[in-house]
């Protein structure tokens, strides 16, 4: 949902506010074997080898987990889209992760799960939606861990810690993605060093919103607050820019949110993805219905509520 502090003047920077999702994620099968072996499935559920870059990136992932000549098989049981604002890279190497750990009886915390394979560096949400599910506020870095402004990919500061956990409410969350792809790589390093330091005065006022709007708002199940706070949350800070560099195809699903009664329309970290909340089944199904028929071909709308769990593992 955001970044909180970066502008780094306390001794602290990023700072992040974030919610997990119970659907649209991640679902893998994983066996040990002789080396690391990555399969998805086809139309009919048959497994079928994935794209030789994902692989590797897998291999990647868990290579330092590994016992000495041992591997794994992954079966990836759902789609995975990467670069569209939904932490799916967090979550792909905290499933992987997970599943040596638990095969190989590693006995690791999933923060040091994260620190081994380089997540949460920015943000803490991805990781601490992984390990507890919920609306999450963590506490971002000591300047001493972390003295530049780096998107999660490019940093190796150690992973956020939990400052807030709260379970959502039974709201519907509608996720509206257009078939584009989210800043990532050099081009979100580049960003960051562009754009950063934020004025402290625009920090003091996320700060504000979240600490103000958004929390008591949640505490007292008030969607129209919310709504408010989510708002209010893209024309300033961070969100601010990350708002400002979306294609016209994005900016238009916030406008067409917010024009059909939407509780709320914001960036999901650097988009496409933008999401809303509703209090009715039947509003969340008509939207989704007037989203994809002005909406380019290839995009996607999913309803779904919030997950306050987090990852589950079953053995």
């Amino acid at each position: 949902m955001g970044l909180i502090d970066m502008n780094g003047g306390f001794g602290r920077l990023d700072g992040s506010v974030g919610l997990a999702l119970a659907d649209g994620g991640l679902s893998l099968r994983a066996q040990k074997a002789e080396t690391v072996i990555v399969t998805g499935q086809d139309e009919t559920g048959q497994a079928v080898p994935c794209r030789p870059e994902f692989s590797v990136q897998i291999a990647d992932i868990i290579s330092p987990l590994l016992p000495e000549n041992e591997g794994v098989e992954f079966e990836f049981l759902s789609p995975v889209r990467q670069h569209i604002g939904l932490g799916s890279g967090t979550q792909i190497a905290l499933s992987a992760a997970a599943a040596v750990n638990s095969l190989y009886n590693l006995g690791k915390s999933v923060k040091e799960l994260a620190q081994i394979t380089h997540r949460g560096g920015t943000s803490g949400i991805g990781v601490l939606a992984f390990e507890h599910g919920g609306f999450i506020v963590d506490s971002g870095h000591k300047t001493a861990d972390k003295n530049g402004f780096l998107p999660s990919s490019r940093s190796t500061a150690p992973p956020a810690d939990l400052l807030l956990r709260l379970d959502f409410p039974d709201w519907d969350i509608v996720v509206a993605v257009p078939p584009k792809v989210g800043i990532n790589g050099d081009a979100e390093k580049h960003f960051f060093q562009s754009v950063c330091p934020i004025p402290i005065e625009e920090v003091r006022e996320v700060s504000h919103i979240v600490l103000m709007q958004m929390i008591p708002s949640l505490l007292e199940q008030n969607i129209e607050g919310l709504g408010k706070a989510v708002n209010q949350l893209q024309k300033t800070g961070f969100k601010k820019h990350e708002v400002a560099v979306q294609p016209p195809e994005v900016k238009s699903v916030i406008g067409m949110m917010l024009k059909n009664g939407l509780h709320g329309a914001g960036i999901s970290s650097f988009g496409p993805a933008v999401y809303g909340f509703s209090e009715d089944r039947r509003h969340s199904e008509e939207l989704k219905s007037a989203l994809l028929e002005k909406m380019p071909a290839g995009s996607d709308v999913l309803i779904t509520k919030a997950n306050n769990r987090g990852a589950e593992y079953h053995v």
